[in-house]
């Protein structure tokens, strides 16, 4: 899939030639893996920016206001995935859209609900994250200037650079929550049944047993033992179109604005308030050639 991403990430990085200023989080971070898993899942092309329109609402879960003005677009994008789902809706033959509509195990097939909900998870799980980790990983970039310079002074650091991105950025912050089923003394505290936990892997990607100089951005850090992804039967099965898409992305820009600076300063940065998430809220660059 490299050479399509490459493709999509271009055309992208085409739109912001001439341009003094640009906010990479709305035209370039978000859109890019939102573009690649629009071409996975078989929608037609001329389909994408419309997919985009109507799921951009959902950028700020945390806000109450915004999921209910999103909702409207969300609507719209499931009847249009009922549809293009169908035999005959429009999907691509080689897409994921496709496989999932015609696999059959032991002479089942999934319901046309239960594959809407596959799709709009995948829409979910193959955008929003790795957004995130293109955007933040930039601004990593950006606000450390000696670790950006290196890169580009050696461009085989990429594949390490990607997974200190990963750690440092941690863009999933914590794990889904556990209960616990029982009254029981866990790592010396007592916790009752009912109560919540939550494993937060940002603090785990930043223990100082695992590595040297946790709070330190070092695109050389090697090994990298990061829980980014999850581990065990819950490892994330994106991991390497995630690695692929920030890898190209950081490649495609930095080549063609070699230059290129945060344009307020990385202090003023805003960040969204959203639980489990490490989300920018802008990324306001100028594009110096």
């Amino acid at each position: 899939m490299k050479p399509m991403i490459t493709q999509i990430a271009d055309r992208l990085v085409d739109k912001l030639e001439g341009r003094p200023e640009v906010d990479l989080m709305a035209e370039f971070c978000r859109d890019l893996p939102l573009s690649v898993i629009c071409a996975m899942l078989g929608l037609p092309e001329q389909e994408h920016d419309q997919f985009k329109s109507w799921l951009g609402g959902l950028k700020d879960t945390a806000n109450i206001g915004a999921v209910l003005r999103a909702i409207p677009g969300v609507v719209r994008a499931v009847r249009h995935l009922r549809r293009v789902s169908r035999p005959g809706g429009g999907a691509l033959p080689d897409g994921l859209i496709v496989a999932l509509r015609d696999a059959e195990t032991d002479g089942q097939k999934l319901s046309e609900d239960e594959l809407v909900s596959m799709i709009f998870l995948l829409f979910g799980a193959g955008q929003e994250t790795t957004t995130h980790l293109i955007s933040g990983g930039l601004f990593a970039l950006l606000s450390q200037e000696d670790q950006r310079r290196r890169l580009q002074s050696d461009p085989s650091l990429m594949p390490t650079c990607v997974e200190e991105c990963l750690r440092y950025v941690s863009p999933v912050q914590m794990t889904k929550p556990r209960f616990a089923t029982r009254d029981m003394v866990w790592q010396g505290r007592q916790f009752r049944r009912g109560e919540m936990f939550a494993g937060f892997l940002a603090a785990a990607n930043s223990d100082p047993a695992k590595f040297e100089d946790p709070h330190r951005f070092d695109i050389t850090r090697h090994p990298n033992p990061h829980l980014s992804f999850g581990t065990g039967v819950h490892f994330c099965l994106g991991f390497q179109l995630a690695r692929a898409e920030a890898a190209i992305g950081f490649e495609r820009i930095l080549t063609r604005f070699p230059a290129m600076r945060l344009a307020i300063e990385a202090q003023k940065i805003e960040w969204r308030k959203r639980l489990g998430i490490r989300a920018l809220a802008q990324l306001r660059v100028q594009l110096v050639t």
